[in-house]
């Protein structure tokens, strides 16, 4: 049994490790779906994470530039608390360890991507500053007495009595499904994306959105699940999770094209290829489903300097037989960032007592309909510590009155219904959507919940399935990276956010 005054992290990415790491003293304890440091979202994060560090940035301008780019419904409030917060959280970062490319003046050396106005992306290497950030972090959790992780184990239910949050129930990756109860009134949810509910994805297996779903059954608020964003330059060579070719490549001048070297892009926005993410992804999506190939070109200097100044990329490139200097890359959009999760305020609270969001699993409405490149980190980071900051400051909890609360029988979705439900998500909830499309797949997905439900079993991944379609179905316009072709202009009497619990599904 746990001690009610540990802090419970369910999930070990950036936001999951930060927040452990910004807790101490408090004790904490993080559930970790695999071995410390392998195979999160994060850890594949290329370009790097946006602040306003530069000498003529400002949070001001990183503000609005967040705000253009989340389509109107960006909460002002959260985002101006993420801006201003980025140069300290950078700062801690730096102060771990995080090795971050600096120039010959010894100052932090930044790119510039997509939709910024202005150059402030902090990277390492180039295109490995995820990879980076999480080897410096898991190196200081497993040297911090103050942190203990549970490894090979995956968080399928919450417990919640009438003083709010009270435990977890924790099933076993490895041991037939074995399961624990571990008991706190603080817990975070920092479980990553959703990725894998698609075909094509950078997110890694283990995120199939299940933290959405066991906040969503014990009553939590939702918001803008609908908003699901494409990166569109994912490598499209049969991988899963398909390596990303950074938005970092078009900043230093990669074009896209078809196989006639055709700029299409040029037609679409006037950045082409440094339009907003969703506008990229659509127009390669079309260019796609009207029978051409895509290829993301850096044929030439750029291809040349990519071995230094993008390694992991070069890397992908050398292992799959492409020649980058010579070789344009094929791509495709994959299914990348989540805008929509848990919903959060400023503080990181969600509608349950005791229960947090950060990372990608919240919504704390930052990005709004669209996220703006490389601010994914970022917000994990600041709200994070805003987290770590508040539970620290609570007396003491409340102690557990009923710790033998009953469960369900939560099951992990078999191989089988997964690839239908992937098959589901990618033709009809994708980048391009419409009603009866929408409806066909809420049906569909129902049927599949009907049949554990039949077995009295429940599975997380179809709930948050469900749960995304019917916040599809409900936004009836264009916003951002939520498309209805059947509503293709946005519609200014839904500017805002919406939410859904998981009584619009049942």
């Amino acid at each position: 049994m746990t001690d009610k005054n540990t802090v419970i992290i369910i999930g070990a990415g950036l936001a999951g490790l930060f927040t452990a790491l910004k807790l101490a003293p408090l004790n904490v304890k993080v559930i970790s779906s695999k071995s410390l440091g392998s195979g999160t979202s994060s850890q594949w994060a290329q370009a790097g994470i946006a602040a306003a560090v530069g000498q003529n940035d400002s949070a001001n301008l990183h503000k609005h530039d967040t705000i253009s780019v989340g389509a109107g419904i960006v909460d002002e409030y959260a985002a101006g608390i993420m801006v201003e917060a980025g140069p300290n959280r950078i700062n801690d970062l730096i102060n771990l360890g995080v090795p971050f490319d600096k120039g010959s003046n010894n100052k932090l050396l930044l790119k510039k991507e997509a939709a910024h106005g202005i150059n402030r992306i902090v990277s390492v290497n180039g295109d490995m500053t995820g990879k980076a950030i999480m080897k410096t972090l898991s190196e200081t959790v497993k040297k911090s007495n103050h942190i203990d992780v549970i490894e090979n184990f995956n968080a399928v239910e919450l417990l919640k009595d009438q003083d709010g949050i009270f435990g977890v129930v924790i099933q076993s990756n490895l041991d037939n499904k074995k399961e624990q109860r571990l008991y706190s009134r603080n817990i975070i949810i920092a479980t990553g994306g959703i990725g894998q509910l698609y075909e094509v994805t950078t997110n890694a297996i283990e995120a199939k959105g299940d933290g959405i779903a066991i906040a969503a059954r014990i009553g939590a608020d939702l918001s803008d699940l609908e908003f699901v964003q494409f990166h569109p330059t994912a490598f499209n060579i049969g991988i899963d999770p398909a390596p990303l070719a950074t938005e970092a490549l078009r900043g230093d001048g990669a074009k896209i094209i078809n196989e006639l070297n055709e700029r299409f892009l040029l037609k679409t926005h006037q950045q082409a290829e440094l339009a907003p993410r969703d506008i990229v992804s659509r127009a390669i999506f079309n260019e796609i489903k009207n029978g051409h190939k895509v290829y993301l070109d850096c044929r030439g200097e750029l291809g040349k300097s990519m071995k230094k100044t993008f390694p992991t990329v070069y890397g992908f490139c050398k292992d799959n037989n492409i020649n980058p200097e010579n070789q344009a890359i094929p791509i495709a959009p994959a299914a990348h960032y989540h805008m929509g999760g848990i919903s959060t305020d400023a503080n990181g609270k969600t509608s349950i007592n005791g229960l947090w969001a950060c990372g990608e699993s919240a919504s704390t409405g930052v990005h709004g309909a669209n996220r703006l490149a490389s601010n994914s980190l970022l917000e994990a980071i600041v709200f994070g510590s805003i987290i770590a900051k508040n539970i620290k400051s609570l007396p003491n909890n409340t102690p557990v009155k009923n710790s033998e609360a009953t469960t369900s029988k939560v099951v992990p979705i078999n191989s089988k219904d997964l690839k239908i439900l992937k098959s589901i998500m990618t033709r009809k909830v994708g980048v391009e959507r419409n009603g009866e499309e929408l409806d066909e797949a809420f049906n569909e997905i129902l049927t599949l919940n009907q049949k554990y439900k039949k077995n009295n079993q429940i599975n997380n991944t179809i709930i948050t399935a469900l749960l995304i379609i019917k916040s599809a179905i409900k936004r009836k316009e264009h916003r951002g990276s939520h498309y209805r072709s059947d509503f293709p202009e946005t519609n200014s009497l839904l500017n805002n956010r919406s939410k859904i619990t998981i009584k619009d599904i049942i």
